[in-house]
């Protein structure tokens, strides 16, 4: 069920273990060829095929657009919350639900830089609401091996305005895309301590802006980038995003081993 399209007594009808899904996405550059809304199109995109795949048995939230950019910032036009800001508006949408007595959520990702902010978040409510549990996910670490097994581009392919997300937008929203500018731009770090790419792994952290390695404010390569590829990466990308869902409800999510 999509919380925009319902009324207060649908709502007030669900089932308090009904899951609830908060999509969070960004308002930033994705390059030349890609529009400011790229994260929250895509957020958008997924959470109403996700519904559909679900049979409308989750309650999804609209969109939260705006997200933490700040290493974007050197780019024209990009918008963002500060942390503390960002943290607030989690914690406050999902407080709003918790409040209503719903008890079991998901907070989904669209955009890199939301990620550990939203974790923070998370551990917040989870133990302002002690009998509820807070899960969240980015949407191509849930679906990486799917994505790999799709894309064209060599390793450094996949980051910002890349092969991914620009093959999605072409899937889903082709007049906005401006594909006769869409080029390679970018780098990724040499030391194998940092991901060589937005599929890859990190065992450290460095804060840096966009700015210092990129000139377009892509980094990837977007020339691979077709609409057929958008629709399989979605396909996979919703087929496993029900797959959690479904194990959420059924409570496998949250069951635990105990050492031997």
């Amino acid at each position: 069920m999509l919380l925009e399209n319902a009324t207060w007594p649908e709502v007030a009808a669900l089932p308090r273990n009904t899951i609830v899904v908060a999509p969070f996405g960004a308002m930033e550059q994705h390059g030349p060829h890609l529009p400011f809304q790229t994260d929250a199109r895509i957020a958008t995109e997924l959470v109403q095929r996700l519904d559909q795949a679900v049979d409308g048995s989750a309650l999804i939230l609209p969109v939260q657009w705006a997200g933490y950019s700040p290493h974007h910032m050197d780019f024209a036009g990009s918008i963002t919350l500060t942390a503390e800001t960002y943290i607030r508006v989690a914690v406050e949408i999902a407080s709003s639900l918790a409040h209503a007595g719903f008890h079991r959520f998901l907070l989904l990702n669209a955009h890199g830089g939301n990620r550990a902010i939203l974790d923070v978040a998370a551990t917040e409510l989870r133990f302002q609401f002690p009998q509820a549990s807070f899960v969240t996910a980015t949407y191509w670490n849930v679906a990486r091996a799917e994505i790999q097994g799709l894309r064209e581009s060599s390793e450094g392919g996949m980051g910002h305005a890349c092969e991914l997300e620009t093959s999605i937008l072409l899937a889903i929203s082709k007049h906005n895309v401006r594909l006769e500018l869409a080029q390679p731009d970018g780098a990724w770090p040499c030391s194998d301590f940092l991901a060589h790419d937005m599929l890859g792994s990190s065992q450290i952290g460095i804060a840096s802006a966009f700015s210092e390695f990129t000139k377009s404010g892509t980094n990837g390569d977007p020339r691979t980038a077709t609409a057929a590829k958008g629709e399989q990466f979605l396909n996979a990308i919703t087929g496993r995003l029900a797959l959690l869902l479904r194990q959420y409800q059924s409570g496998e999510l949250l069951l635990t081993k105990s050492v031997r």
